[in-house]
């Protein structure tokens, strides 16, 4: 196979987007970021009513390893200087087996039907497609946009030439039963091993484990340090609900990674805690640690006064997730579609 650089075509020079629908378009700042999540948050609540993303998120994204918010994010404003769309291109810094783009944002659903998102992605997928053109590997590539099933982005982005190849299903359990179900379905502790609670010093070591449990699943490269470490020191990370399983040798060989963000209690209905996060890495797999964890996390989150637990999972993963999480109560709610082109 030929490297990127040698057959992905790109546009050479790249501008900001023409004018179109009554806005006009500049790269993004920090200062539009009260906006910007004004627009995720009325997007949202049309094409997914449950989800409520944070200002956290979008901290996250600019600050990701190898994105210029100068080259790889717009906004649209309208005369007044108000922002009604945006866009980011955002490179994954690892490529382990593939290099890979995702593209993330939205129009003002008022905003919608002018033609606004048409241009967006037509100026994104040009610049993704710079990012990996500009790259000496060989290795698949891809393009990648995910959007709520049965949105408008996904009407765009088949119309931009991505297809879909992933479903991803948002699941809860509620954990306001006494019995607590899920426990019936939690094997016991192998000798020798112990599970806590996650702590800063947990940080690093989760970091690989995360990187190795997850090497074998759909998309995923590994995460930098930076990266990883935004996550998990975040102002809605809950180190105290997350669970670790460690080795004699203090190793991390199961993990999970909770948020808990208040400000997304109203959208979905009830208190919860967010499993961003459940994972065993490869060589301790089959020893029941999964549902050890997961068990123990799910304790954490309801002793915390919190009545529900939710996580996103993919529907086709190998390691039969679905079914675990069906098995401690998780039902299936919203479905998310990632849509791909691959280079």
């Amino acid at each position: 196979m030929a490297t990127l650089r040698e057959r992905v075509t790109a546009p050479a020079h790249l501008d900001v987007p023409t004018p179109v629908g009554g806005l006009t378009f500049r790269p993004a700042t920090m200062a539009d970021l009260p906006e910007v999540h004004g627009i995720a948050l009325e997007s949202a609540a049309v094409d997914e009513p449950h989800a409520h993303p944070s200002t956290e998120d979008f901290v996250h994204r600019l600050s990701t390893e190898g994105l210029d918010p100068e080259r790889d994010t717009v906004v649209g404003i309208d005369a007044e200087g108000h922002v009604h769309a945006y866009a980011i291109v955002i490179p994954v810094p690892t490529r382990d087996t593939a290099a890979r783009v995702i593209l993330g944002g939205s129009v003002r659903p008022a905003h919608r039907g002018r033609g606004i998102g048409r241009r967006l992605l037509a100026w994104q997928t040009g610049r993704a497609r710079q990012h990996l053109a500009g790259l000496d590997l060989d290795l698949p590539g891809a393009i990648d946009l995910t959007a709520p099933k049965g949105s408008s982005t996904l009407a765009l982005a088949a119309h931009a030439g991505l297809h879909p190849v992933r479903t991803w299903l948002d699941m809860q359990v509620v954990l306001d039963d006494a019995d607590a179900p899920w426990r019936q379905s939690v094997p016991p502790l192998p000798e020798g091993l112990v599970l806590r609670a996650a702590t800063v010093a947990d940080v690093e070591p989760m970091r690989a484990a995360k990187n190795d449990a997850f090497r074998d699943h759909w998309g995923s490269q590994p995460m930098v340090e930076a990266d990883w470490r935004g996550y998990l020191t975040a102002e809605k990370s809950r180190l105290d609900l997350s669970r670790v399983v460690v080795d004699e040798h203090g190793d991390v060989l199961a993990f999970t990674v909770v948020e808990s963000d208040p400000g997304a209690f109203a959208a979905r209905g009830r208190s919860f805690g967010y499993l961003h996060w459940v994972g065993v890495v490869r060589r301790a797999r089959g020893r029941g640690l999964a549902p050890l964890v997961l068990g123990a996390t799910l304790d954490a989150v309801r002793d915390a006064g919190l009545s529900a637990a939710s996580l996103e999972v993919d529907a086709e993963n190998p390691s039969g997730a679905v079914a675990l999480y069906e098995r401690f109560g998780f039902v299936a709610g919203t479905a998310t579609i990632t849509t791909s082109m691959a280079l």
